[in-house]
């Protein structure tokens, strides 16, 4: 049952980063469109860019975290490895939960920052609060997605040597 909510949930991750990434490449298009041939750039492009490649990436934190393919710095890796595969997957796993735990924390106190103060983005003046949200919710499906590598272990990674 709980793969089956993980999984329906980086679907939909899946599908929300895509979308978004189009929208993203829509507006730059179309930017770059109306600068070159009429001189009349859209108002905030650069921002609405900003917050769909930081939504994009997140949305794509999901994925990532549920298959434990994380970008990894292999230091001590081969050593761990080479020690015991089960605790070098036992490592990978707590690390990988400790991290997205730390981020989400981080995320609830800047969100409630952002409200109490009323922060808003420099030009459309679009409320962080709500963005901050939004990201928020994809970590926290992150860190859900994340207990899968627990029980499934990672995908598609192999130590290097």
């Amino acid at each position: 049952m709980f793969d089956k909510i993980i999984d329906t949930l980086s679907k939909a991750g899946l599908i929300i980063g895509s979308i978004l990434l189009a929208m993203m490449m829509l507006i730059t298009v179309v930017d770059v469109f109306m600068r070159y041939v009429f001189s009349a750039p859209i108002s905030g492009s650069a921002e609405m860019t900003q917050i769909l490649l930081t939504l994009t990436v997140f949305a794509g934190f999901i994925l990532v975290s549920r298959d434990g393919t994380h970008v990894v710095v292999s230091i001590f890796e081969p050593f761990i490895d080479r020690l015991s595969t089960r605790l070098y997957r036992l490592v990978y796993a707590i690390s990988n939960t400790l991290g997205t735990a730390f981020l989400l924390w981080v995320l609830i106190v800047a969100v409630r920052d952002a409200f109490e103060y009323e922060d808003v983005t420099e030009g459309l003046e679009i409320p962080f609060g709500w963005i901050i949200s939004v990201l928020i919710v994809f970590v926290a499906i992150a860190l859900l997605a994340g207990f899968k590598v627990f029980t499934k272990g990672q995908i598609g990674h192999e130590p290097a040597d």
